[in-house]
């Protein structure tokens, strides 16, 4: 019997204020693969945004977007990586 992977949804992320609180978590149930395609898509986009900081005259607006999208896609993969039993 082959037992789906899911999120756990016990990754936060966008910390704010001076309590430095998350706002956001990564929601759980979610498959892992629709999970990673998602995450794939946010790196990139912001890899996107990073060539065009890079590249532009006045490139640190893209620089936040950019940071954002990374924060939320690594906010991902570390929830699927703590959903994956150990092989220890």
């Amino acid at each position: 019997m082959t037992t789906s992977i899911k999120t756990i949804g016990i990754v936060t992320f966008a910390d704010c204020g001076e309590k430095e609180q998350s706002l956001f978590r990564v929601n759980p149930d979610i498959p892992v693969q629709e999970a990673l395609e998602h995450a794939s898509n946010l790196f990139y986009y912001a890899k996107k945004l990073m060539l065009d900081a890079a590249m532009e005259k006045q490139g640190e607006r893209y620089a936040w977007p950019a940071y954002y999208l990374c924060e939320m896609g690594k906010a991902v993969v570390d929830d699927v990586s703590s959903s994956i039993p150990s092989s220890r």
